[in-house]
Order: C-alpha cells, then sequence, then structure tokens
C-alpha cells in the first residue's frame, strides 16, 4: 500500500499556485507538485476527474479539495489538520 500524500497539479508562474505552495510549505505540509502547464492532455484529465478548470489542483490523499481559495478557506477554518488526519496523510 502506498503512502497517501499531498499531490498538487500546477504551473509554475500561477499566482494561485504560488499561494497555495507557499501556505503548505509555511504549514510544514510535505507535497508532491506536478508542473502541469503546456500538457493539456494532463490538464484534460484533471478536468473531467474535478469539474475544475483551473489550476492549482489540490488532492489529500484521493481526496479533491480544489484549488488555493478552497485550501485558504480550510485553513481560516481550522480544518487542514483533521483533513489530514482523516485521509491518513503525515506531515
Amino acid at each position: 500500500m502506498s503512502e497517501k500524500k499531498v499531490t498538487l497539479y500546477t504551473w509554475p508562474h500561477c499566482p494561485f499556485c504560488i499561494r497555495a505552495r507557499r501556505l503548505l510549505r509555511d504549514l510544514n505540509i510535505s507535497f508532491q507538485d506536478h508542473n502541469i502547464f503546456g500538457q493539456q492532455e494532463e490538464k484534460n484529465r484533471l478536468i473531467e476527474k474535478t469539474g475544475q478548470t483551473t489550476v492549482p489542483y489540490i488532492f489529500f490523499g484521493d481526496l479533491f479539495i480544489g484549488g488555493s481559495d478552497e485550501l485558504v478557506a480550510l485553513y481560516k477554518q481550522g480544518k487542514i489538520e483533521s483533513l489530514l488526519a482523516e485521509n491518513e496523510i503525515t506531515k
């Protein structure tokens, strides 16, 4: 069984992607960041999977949480730690 992780699908110069990465780093949450800039097939797969058309795509394990705005909202609501725990993700 593979270890569950926080995974981001981003573009290098996207301000929302930068904000999401910065918040996760500030919270000492490790994550995998996949640059999908110019990879339309991968972006189409993520659109189909999530219904979201913009980067970043943020997953806690298999749970899609949304983009940067949703991540910040979860942080402000104090829900990130519990979501990590519920999805068996260690920092």
